[in-house]
């Protein structure tokens, strides 16, 4: 592996392991600002903005970095706002079906409609910001602006506390601490895009559409199913045992999830680009697809076989007794985060060789297994145990798509 790559991992990797050293050193306090019933009720309220920020783009974000030059980047900006706004409207009307639909839930998306639709556009939009920088090569900033997210979210909810009683400080604060950090990174986009994509015009819009349709074809259904599968839980959870299940579930996922996503998508930033390059010059990509798999799988195997005897104590000594639930959960999720470390940055290729038919087949298994293990399991112990094994199983099919894929021309 060239040393150019692993020194564009790394300068990445330094800014991710910045934002969740913040994240994670934040729960120690919000720990004791709120407790699990609060941290439950937060989760489904962000759980359903996480969902739907997947489609306020109709990820045609990820379009940008099979764009040729600026006219096209400056299209596809303008494609992604109208989208943006128009969908801003259709989540408003969810909101306000909200009880009426899922009456067994806390009433925190109809409460909070007006905070869910700012924070789920500045998602969209944060989203945009980062595949602009990557697209820009701009390795540092981009670790920066991981960081600042991060920090400001940390920031804006821990100030909230004071001032907000209950769930509301938390939805307070991950609005303001989105909006401020996506309007920071803005600064460092090329501003040639920005003012280009206002003067686009409407026939160069269209052509981008329909040149990337795939993206809101097949990707986007492929991604919201897989967001869908991913969030569920926490909706279920809170459904089905109550608000502070749903809040230690919450934590096991903030303090496992969040820290394995973001590593695992530094490692993606850098080998997205580096496979498209490769997929489009020689056809396939499955050299760095590899080369790629066995550093995850390095990085991972060790911490996860130590946390697997020592998580329940740590959670325990970390957050107090009160939370110590939440580390018996994250050990029977452990199958599930290892995967989704090794598996989820090479899933990429699928994008890069316009395999979504197979993601899109794939993502649709992957919620009806979900829903499955958490409709059928009568105990919070075995549907979380159920859900792991099997979700294990399923991103090993993920791998052999994703590595066929990578294979190209050469398969």
């Amino acid at each position: 592996m060239s040393a150019s790559f692993l020194g564009r991992i790394a300068r990445v990797l330094m800014g991710t392991i910045g934002a969740q050293l913040i994240t994670m050193g934040v729960m120690l306090l919000l720990v004791r600002l709120y407790t699990p019933a609060d941290l439950g009720e937060f989760s489904v309220w962000l759980s359903f903005a996480t969902i739907a920020a997947v489609a306020i783009t109709g990820r045609y974000e990820m379009a940008i970095f099979n764009c040729n030059g600026a006219p096209d980047i400056q299209a596809i900006l303008k494609l992604i706002f109208i989208i943006a706004v128009l969908s801003s409207l259709g989540i408003v009307g969810t909101a306000m079906l909200w009880d009426g639909v899922f009456y067994n839930l806390p009433p925190v998306i109809s409460i909070f409609w007006v905070s869910l639709v700012a924070v789920i556009f500045g998602i969209g939009m944060n989203k945009v910001v980062l595949s602009l920088l990557t697209y820009q090569q701009a390795f540092n900033k981009l670790g920066i602006s991981r960081i600042s997210l991060a920090a400001c979210i940390a920031v804006a909810q821990v100030i909230a506390a004071y001032f907000s009683q209950g769930v509301s400080g938390l939805i307070h604060g991950q609005v303001i601490g989105v909006i401020t950090a996506t309007g920071l990174s803005l600064l460092w986009i090329n501003i040639t895009w920005l003012r280009g994509s206002i003067s686009s015009s409407w026939l160069s819009v269209k052509e981008m559409a329909c040149r990337h349709k795939n993206f809101p074809k097949f990707s986007l259904t492929a991604d919201l199913l897989n967001t869908a599968a991913s969030q569920l839980p926490v909706i279920f959870i809170a459904a089905r045992f109550g608000s502070e299940a749903a809040g230690w579930f919450a934590l096991t996922l903030k303090m496992m999830g969040a820290p394995i996503s973001l590593l695992a998508a530094s490692v993606l930033d850098v080998f997205k680009e580096q496979a498209a390059r490769d997929f489009r010059v020689q056809g396939n990509c499955y050299r760095i697809f590899l080369k790629t798999f066995f550093v995850l799988a390095s990085l991972a195997i060790v911490p996860f076989g130590i946390f697997a005897l020592v998580g329940e104590w740590i959670f325990g000594l970390l957050f107090g007794q009160e939370w110590v639930e939440s580390g018996r959960y994250a050990v029977l999720l452990i199958p599930l985060f290892f995967m989704r470390f090794v598996v989820s940055p090479l899933s990429y290729t699928i994008y890069i060789a316009q395999k979504q038919k197979l993601d899109l087949l794939w993502q649709i298994g992957l919620l009806l297994f979900t829903w499955l293990c958490f409709t059928f399991s009568q105990e919070i112990d075995s549907a979380l145990w159920s859900y792991s094994i099997g979700y294990a199983v399923m991103y090993m099919i993920y791998f052999w798509i994703s590595y066929r894929a990578a294979k190209g021309e050469s398969q």
